[in-house]
């Protein structure tokens, strides 16, 4: 196995608000999926840019979603517990923390370092009351 994780899925209140969010703090535009124009069902999604092979995922803008199975999945941001979900940042953590607030998100943890890494971390909630990790190489 190469990776614990192979995919992540943020829900949203404002998909906008939340497109434009994560555009803005990380510098690179999401690909936007149409129910009526791309045959996207149960809403909207924003696909985070990613390499062929990498971890992926997608701001979500629809309730419930319900498979084939029948099955029904909900879809809230949460905003005082639960998963956290850590995005990779190219570059300097402060260049991108310095775009949270900004963009409508607040940062909870400035940035710390990783032990034995060389790396640094920082916890946001963003647009949506979501708490989110950033995590950086440097």
């Amino acid at each position: 196995m190469s990776h614990a994780f192979n995919w992540v899925e943020i829900p949203s209140i404002d998909f906008d608000r939340a497109v434009d969010f994560y555009s803005t703090v990380l510098n690179e535009e999401l690909d936007v999926y149409e129910p009526e124009s791309d045959d996207a069902p149960n809403g909207r999604w924003g696909m985070f840019p990613a390499e062929e092979g990498a971890v992926g995922g997608m701001i979500v803008e629809t309730d419930e979603y319900t498979p084939d199975s029948g099955e029904t999945i909900p879809y809230a941001p949460v905003d005082d517990s639960g998963l956290v979900v850590y995005l990779s940042v190219d570059g300097d953590l402060d260049d991108v923390l310095a775009r949270v607030e900004s963009a409508g998100g607040e940062v909870l943890v400035p940035p710390e370092p990783i032990p034995d890494t060389g790396g640094h971390y920082a916890l946001i909630t963003d647009s949506e009351t979501n708490r989110i990790g950033l995590m950086a190489a440097e």
